[in-house]
């Protein structure tokens, strides 16, 4: 019983004990409750999902375009033109796949700090999703700035909350089995982001053209740089 109370008193507030250095940060920036820091790293996360979907789907109207332009090129027998707009439309979807990744990793984030709210269990939940998320957020550094520096403020709120959990949270976000969660989560959500890819992007027209710049490859063709 005693337990339950001190992990009921954790939950609802901050822990008393805490490092100097806490001590400090706190003193300038104090922490919210727990469950309240939980709810808001999901609620931005949410938000940045729905903008990552946004930019999706601007990619995929500028695809469409460049699609019918490949279309006519073709048609109009100018293969040297349909090349450009295909390589073209070759690094529209790289970039559509990366923030595709990004976006079903954040999804499967936001699972887990739900479930950690619903269950309780931070440690389980959290320390995977606090490397995922930081990882993920790397991707986006040079595409996506904004996007960039918000998620990372969301992985600092998230270790401020491990933090106020457990000391040896450095240690368990280092853990071995944590980072192989991680990766996990970052390995779905890979696989989904290339499924919805071909589902969301047409196939590409063959065309007997080498373009090494289509996927990084020497003498790949065009409808290999996908």
């Amino acid at each position: 019983m005693v337990g339950y109370e001190s992990w009921a008193k954790k939950w609802r507030s901050e822990p008393t004990r805490v490092t100097i250095g806490r001590k400090l940060k706190n003193a300038v920036s104090p922490p919210g409750p727990l469950r309240a820091q939980i709810i808001q790293a999901a609620y931005k996360i949410s938000s940045q999902i729905n903008r990552l979907e946004y930019s999706i789907a601007k990619l995929q109207s500028y695809d469409k375009q460049l699609f019918e332009k490949v279309v006519n090129a073709i048609i109009d027998g100018d293969k040297t033109r349909a090349a450009m707009y295909a390589n073209e439309i070759v690094e529209i979807r790289k970039m559509a796949k990366v923030i595709m990744t990004v976006k079903y990793a954040l999804e499967r984030v936001k699972i887990r700090l739900d479930t950690a709210l619903i269950v309780g269990d931070t440690h389980a939940h959290l320390a995977p999703a606090v490397v995922a998320l930081k990882q993920v957020a790397g991707y986006l550094r040079g595409m996506m700035p904004d996007v960039f520096t918000e998620l990372l403020e969301v992985d600092e709120s998230l270790q401020t909350t491990l933090m106020a959990t457990t000391a040896a949270a450095p240690e368990l976000i280092s853990a071995t089995h944590v980072s192989e969660e991680a990766q996990k989560i970052i390995k779905e959500a890979s696989l989904v982001a290339e499924q919805r890819l071909k589902e969301k992007f047409p196939e590409l027209p063959k065309l007997d053209i080498t373009a090494p710049e289509a996927s990084g490859i020497p003498g790949a063709t065009i409808e290999e740089g996908k």
